[in-house]
């Protein structure tokens, strides 16, 4: 993806900032998610797991966050997450994606893709022993769905910006280096409600005292995508599944 290398050029230059100012924090970091489809897509509610044989595929995600002590003026996060998965299944006839089914029973290549880049402003409420943080996040879709056959095909764009409230928490274990975090993006509006929430424990060590920290964390996610017939698609699908990930903290 073009993003990715884009992401890790924004962290690179901040670096020079954090290093030498250090009540400023830089986050950035990646990882791997091992994500399982369940549910159904489409105006026939077409099975992700029997109907297409769509099952668990490692998507990477790579995230860079800014904090600063500058009053008003939120905190950012960017995060860019790939969701796809891919194969071939025997579909019947009436199989319907999107208003057009298919006439006869055949042979389709399958693709779904649900990646998305996350842009977050947030409030860091709380920064003790306990971390709280609660904001906005606009999240900017850019995927698609499609069944192709030799003699028909069904496809849609899921190209989308979805506005999110935002929160984490994370309870950090003094004197051991670990932590426990929970954080979340939500929306239930009308015939669209969205909920991504993901848990996790992290372990974090100075690699250079005072200036460079790195951390490994262990988590599971879990997205619900809940659509009634918005731009032509229907959804009550969950994709979830374990997580690792490398952070670094300058």
């Amino acid at each position: 993806m073009k993003l990715l290398p884009k992401l890790c050029c924004i962290a690179l230059a901040l670096t020079p900032i954090t290093t030498h100012a250090d009540f400023i924090g830089l986050y950035a970091g990646g990882g791997t998610w091992q994500a399982a489809p369940n549910g159904n897509i489409g105006r026939s509610d077409i099975d992700l797991e029997s109907n297409l044989n769509l099952d668990e595929e490692n998507n990477q995600f790579i995230f860079v966050a800014l904090e600063h002590p500058i009053p008003l003026l939120p905190n950012a996060r960017l995060e860019h997450s790939e969701m796809s998965w891919s194969g071939d299944a025997l579909i019947s006839a009436g199989t319907d994606l999107n208003g057009n089914p298919f006439v006869t029973t055949e042979q389709v290549d399958v693709a779904l893709d649900l990646t998305h880049t996350d842009a977050t402003i947030y409030y860091e409420l709380l920064d003790t022993v306990v971390n709280l943080d609660l904001g906005l996040t606009a999240r900017l879709f850019d995927g698609e769905a499609s069944l192709i056959g030799a003699t028909q095909q069904e496809s849609i764009d899921l190209d989308a910006v979805v506005p999110l409230l935002y929160g984490a928490l994370k309870l950090n274990i003094p004197t051991t280096g670990f932590s426990v975090g929970l954080k979340a993006n939500w929306i239930n509006v009308d015939e669209f409600r969205l909920v991504d929430y993901s848990a996790q424990l992290a372990y974090e060590v100075d690699l250079i005292p005072a200036v460079l920290d790195a951390g490994l964390v262990l988590g599971y996610r879990s997205m619900l995508v809940e659509l009634d017939d918005l731009d032509e698609l229907q959804s009550d699908a969950t994709f979830d599944g374990y997580f690792l990930a490398l952070q670094l903290h300058f």
